[in-house]
């Protein structure tokens, strides 16, 4: 069995298709891990959490981009009450995708995804898959979700994942200083930039071998994304 892990998709379900179908990657064999995002910016989240819901064997991480869709799956809010941050950077689209189909996939998705959505994630070889990052002079578990979605400083400052074999981020596009999965010391990022005018990528964490889509804005003539 292998491990490969995905970068922020953003609502690219077109994306999403190319890389499983381009990677060796063995559904029901292999271990998926999605490092988070899998919400807000291109117009299929739907299509997206569907998916990944189809794949056996798979993690799926909370990225912060998902924390603000479950916070409003939660509670229902109309366009006029949404979280407005949320709503500019991407979530129109998620609010709008979720809008147009039935009304019982969206608890279905809250319940069945986002509710399943880890902070982190450690496997049997010493590696952490983790959204954006973490403080490694404390051990992980003492460290509150909220900051694992969102700090930026692991990877800003080139910090080392001290307790760990590797580390696997996404978060901060490497995009377009880097089209492709970037490390620094034993940092991996696998965020090139989906959401934007980058690319999805896929990565063997054992072998670094990866796919990636194509870029994502090409795949959505006309539609903005984030």
């Amino acid at each position: 069995m292998e491990t490969y892990v995905l970068g922020d998709i953003h609502g690219a379900f077109r994306a999403l298709e190319q890389v499983l179908e381009r990677s060796p990657f063995r559904p029901g064999i292999d271990r998926l891990v999605h490092l988070g995002d899998v919400a807000d910016g291109w117009p299929e989240t739907p299509q997206c959490v569907e998916r990944l819901l189809t794949i056996p064997n798979s993690i799926w991480l909370q990225g912060n981009h998902d924390w603000w869709a479950a916070e409003w799956m939660a509670t229902s809010l109309p366009q006029t009450q949404l979280n407005q941050i949320w709503y500019l950077q991407g979530g129109k689209a998620t609010f709008d995708a979720y809008s147009k189909g039935p009304k019982e996939q969206i608890q279905r998705h809250f319940h069945s995804f986002f509710g399943k959505q880890r902070p982190y994630y450690e496997d049997r070889a010493g590696n952490l898959y983790v959204h954006a990052g973490y403080d490694p002079t404390l051990p992980i578990a003492e460290q509150e979700p909220y900051e694992l979605i969102w700090t930026r400083t692991l990877w800003r400052y080139g910090l080392e994942a001290s307790a760990y074999k590797e580390c696997f981020i996404g978060h901060t596009p490497t995009w377009p200083l880097s089209k492709v999965p970037l490390q620094r010391a034993n940092v991996w990022n696998v965020d090139q930039g989906a959401a934007y005018g980058g690319r999805l990528s896929l990565m063997n964490v054992r072998t670094k071998e990866f796919v990636q889509s194509d870029v994502v804005q090409e795949l959505y003539p006309g539609v903005k994304g984030r």
